[in-house]
């Protein structure tokens, strides 16, 4: 009887092990299905990532040829630029060059004048005096041929009508 007893105890216990193996079979086969499903997903994603990348890369050496013609094609307007800015560097130069012969030629021209500039300043000053009295003489003279215009009118009558 204990024979049987084991016996039924230990066949008991492998059908309780071979139910829970196979929940947990079940378990794995189910984390395997989802695993493989986003595993076809991930490949999708990245067959999708990689054609966008590849049309980003075409796209990208389209624009570096476009962008090297381009560069090459305004290749002879710097040039031309460059041949400019030589040129008026020379023509600056050279007026340069003119500019400081003239200078010379005229600084060597002059002759060499011994007053200095206080001794001009001291003789403007001793002028000025005499204009401002002359001019406010001419004021005072305005002044009294406008206060004696009839006087100034019977004279030119007079003048011009003879005596009877």
């Amino acid at each position: 009887m204990i024979i049987e007893i084991s016996v039924a105890v230990v066949a008991i216990a492998f059908a309780a092990l071979v139910v829970f193996l196979i929940q947990t079979l079940r378990s794995v086969s189910d984390l395997l299905g989802q695993t493989n499903m986003v595993i076809r997903e991930m490949q999708e994603q990245m067959n999708g990532i990689s054609t966008e990348a590849v049309e980003l890369l075409r796209h990208t050496n389209e624009v570096s040829v476009d962008v090297r013609n381009k560069l090459h094609s305004i290749d002879s307007v710097v040039d031309s630029v460059k041949n400019i800015g030589d040129a008026v560097q020379e023509v600056t130069s050279s007026v340069k060059q003119a500019s400081t012969a003239v200078a010379g030629t005229i600084r060597n021209s002059v002759p060499k004048d011994p007053k200095t500039a206080g001794e001009t300043a001291q003789h403007v000053l001793q002028t000025v005096p005499i204009v401002i009295e002359l001019w406010q003489k001419w004021r005072e003279r305005k002044k009294a041929e406008s206060a004696r215009p009839d006087e100034t009118h019977r004279t030119a009558v007079s003048a011009a009508v003879p005596n009877r």
